[in-house]
C-alpha cells in the first residue's frame, strides 16, 4: 500500500510509505518525511532524480551499496532501513535525526567557535575511521551533511554517493574540462575526486571533511564562483589562510586545515587516529575546559596532553633561549659600552699629559 503525498508540483507514492512532506531536495534527488507503515515509524524517504536512473551502472552499483550501507552500524552515521526500486524510482529509507544540520546552524550564525566545530569534526572523524574500516568511501563531506540531534548527537548522513572499495568499477567522473559529469559538491570536492581519478579512499573524505571545518571556523568555503571554476581551484589553488577571514583562529586548527586539504592525498593525514589525536590538541587549545571523556578515549586524551605538553616545553626552551640571548646581547651591548668609555678616559688622560709637557 502506498500513500500519496502532494508536494505542490508533483505527487509522490512510494509503496509501503506515507509521504507526510519534503524535508528538502539536492542533486541527486529529493528528501521526504515519511510514516514506514510496516514499522510504524517515522523516517526519511530519499527518492531519486530520474536522470541517475538513466545511467546504468548507477542503477546497478545504487541497489548493491545501498544495501551494504545498510548493514553498517555506528552512533556517527545515520541508519539505513530500506532500500528498493518502484516504477523507475529508486529511493532508500534511513533514519530521520530531529534536529538540524551544520548547513543549517551556519547559515544562522555564519561561523562557529572553533571549539564546538572541532568537537563535531571529531565525531565525523570517527565514521570516517569506520567507513574506512569496510573499504567505504562517503564522497559527499558537506556541512549539509553532518547533522546535530537535538540531543547533541552527531551523525553523518546522505549515502548517495558513496563508493565500495577505493578501486571503482569506473571513475565517478570525467576530467574537468572533457564534459563529463562529478559526482560531488564543487564547494567541497576533494582534487582527485573533481578529476574524476579511479582510486580513492578515505583521504578524500577527509579533505573534503577538511574544507567543510573551513566553513565551519570562517562562516564560507575556502573558493567561490561557478562549479567549473570552484573545481579547478580544488585541483590546482592553494588553501588561503583562514587568519585573513578569522584572525582569532589558533596557530594548531590552521595548521590541522592545511594539511587536511593538502592537494596530494599523501601530504594529508594517512590516519584517522592521526587526525583526531591532533583534533585533540586543538580543541584543547580553543577550550582547555572541554569535556574530552564525552567524545575521546582516555588514550587519545592522554596523548594529546602528552603531546601538548611536549609542545609547550619546546616552546618555553625556545623562549628561554631567545631570553638568554637577549640577556647575553645586553651584557655584550654593556661591555662594549665600557670599553669605549674607557678608550675615551684613556685618550683624554693621554691628550692631558701631552699638554703639561
Amino acid at each position: 500500500m502506498a500513500l500519496k503525498h502532494n508536494t505542490g508540483d508533483e505527487e509522490i507514492s512510494v509503496s509501503g510509505y506515507e509521504i507526510l512532506s519534503k524535508i528538502g531536495e539536492g542533486g541527486l534527488g529529493a528528501v521526504y518525511k515519511a510514516r514506514q507503515l510496516s514499522m510504524d515509524r517515522i523516517v526519511a524517504l530519499k527518492v531519486f532524480h530520474e536522470k541517475w536512473v538513466q545511467d546504468e551502472e548507477f542503477k546497478k552499483r545504487f541497489i548493491l551499496e545501498a544495501r551494504l550501507v545498510g548493514k553498517l552500524s555506528h552512533p556517527n552515521l545515520i541508519t539505513i532501513y530500506d532500500v528498493g526500486k518502484e516504477n523507475g524510482k529508486y529511493y532508500f529509507s534511513m533514519e530521520l535525526v530531529e534536529g538540524e544540520s551544520v548547513e543549517d546552524i551556519l547559515n544562522l550564525s555564519q561561523k562557529m567557535e572553533p571549539a564546538r566545530a572541532i568537537s563535531i569534526i571529531i565525531q565525523i572523524a570517527k565514521a570516517i575511521n569506520y567507513l574506512k574500516e569496510h573499504e567505504i568511501v562517503h564522497c559527499d563531506m558537506k556541512p549539509g551533511n553532518i547533522l546535530i540531534s537535538r540531543d547533541g548527537g552527531v551523525k553523518l548522513g546522505d549515502f548517495g554517493f558513496v563508493r565500495i572499495g577505493m578501486e571503482l568499477a569506473r571513475p565517478v567522473g570525467q576530467p574537468i574540462g572533457d564534459g563529463g559529469t562529478v559526482l560531488g559538491t564543487p564547494e567541497y570536492i576533494s582534487p582527485e575526486q573533481a578529476m574524476g581519478k579511479k582510486r580513492i579512499d578515505f583521504r578524500s573524505d577527509i579533505y573534503s571533511l577538511g574544507i567543510s571545518l573551513f566553513h565551519m571556523v570562517t562562516g564560507k568555503p575556502p573558493y567561490d564562483g561557478d562549479s567549473t571554476i570552484i573545481m579547478r581551484k580544488h585541483v590546482k589553488g592553494e588553501m588561503p589562510d583562514p587568519r585573513t577571514i578569522n584572525p582569532h583562529l589558533g596557530r594548531e586548527i590552521c595548521a590541522i586545515l592545511k594539511k587536511m586539504t593538502a592537494l596530494d592525498p599523501n601530504d594529508r593525514y594517512q590516519t584517522v587516529e592521526e587526525l583526531i589525536k591532533d583534533l585533540t590538541i586543538a580543541r584543547l587549545a580553543e577550550d582547555p575546559h572541554s569535556p574530552e571523556d564525552v567524545t575521546l578515549e582516555e588514550s587519545t586524551v592522554l596523548s594529546a596532553l602528552k603531546r601538548e605538553r611536549h609542545l609547550a616545553q619546546k616552546y618555553s626552551e625556545e623562549a628561554s633561549e631567545l631570553k638568554e640571548s637577549a640577556a647575553n646581547y645586553k651584557l655584550y651591548f654593556f661591555l662594549a659600552v665600557g670599553v669605549l668609555a674607557l678608550s675615551v678616559i684613556l685618550n683624554i688622560y693621554l691628550f692631558l699629559r701631552i699638554l703639561e709637557k
